[in-house]
């Protein structure tokens, strides 16, 4: 009877033992294989802006350039967009749940398709062909407190003389635009180059120390860019490389 009672004892063992081994892997994390295009995410610490003296409004995941080129023969300005757009989709989504993860499958989708609009032309910073801009560095000003400076060249058609573009190192897309709602700036029509936008490779694919856009590399190469900060002040951006 022992015997009888130990086999079975040994037989329920068994088979428990093949469901938690069979849960372990339904449930163990699988791999999306698009975490290989990241660079590892920056600590807190580290995700801000020097020159504009300022932290970053979210978390924004670089990638690795390199390896997007090396994969999916993207340019520069194709790399950028991926990587905007991807941040971008990103904050829509979080900010529509209380999840602040994605599962790996849709981690998946979203490179997926955010690479497929991409790659079909679709463009957030889309300039028309005109001669010369402006770039209004608005983390400076934030700074300097000179928030009322810059209202003043909005009322003035300071920004009417040149297509303006609204730069920030710290805010996402989504906040800039929400900032210049409340600022009573938003009718100004700025095109938006928010921290998205931003990344430690160089158009050559060389890892530079900072974070970066090459904006000469998503305009005109014939157009003029002008950077406007606050008055008084000879800092300018450092995120911003214009030649």
């Amino acid at each position: 009877m022992k015997f009888l009672n130990c086999l079975v004892l040994l037989i329920l063992i068994s088979c428990g033992g093949n469901e938690v081994k069979r849960n372990l892997e339904e449930t163990s994390y699988r791999s999306s294989g698009v975490e290989q295009f990241f660079l590892p995410e920056l600590p807190a610490w580290a995700n801000s802006s020097p020159s504009g003296r300022c932290f970053k409004s979210s978390s924004f995941l670089y990638m690795d350039f390199k390896k997007l080129a090396a994969n999916y023969q993207l340019t520069y300005p194709e790399m950028i967009e991926l990587q905007a757009q991807y941040n971008d989709r990103l904050e829509s989504y979080f900010r529509s749940t209380t999840l602040r993860f994605l599962k790996p499958v849709e981690e998946a989708s979203f490179f997926a398709n955010t690479l497929e609009q991409v790659r079909g032309g679709v463009r957030q910073f889309k300039l028309p062909n005109v001669k010369e801009v402006d770039v209004i560095w608005l983390d400076g000003f934030i700074a300097d407190n000179k928030i009322a400076e810059l209202k003043k060249m909005a009322t003035t058609g300071k920004f009417d003389e040149k297509l303006p573009i609204m730069f920030s190192a710290c805010f996402s897309k989504q906040a800039l635009s929400n900032w210049l709602s409340e600022q009573n700036l938003d009718q100004v029509g700025f095109y938006l180059l928010s921290a998205e936008w931003l990344n430690p490779y160089s158009s050559t694919l060389a890892l530079k120390p900072r974070l970066r856009v090459e904006i000469e590399k998503m305009v005109n190469h014939s157009m003029k860019i002008n950077i406007i900060t606050p008055d008084h002040n000879n800092l300018i951006p450092t995120e911003i490389i214009t030649q």
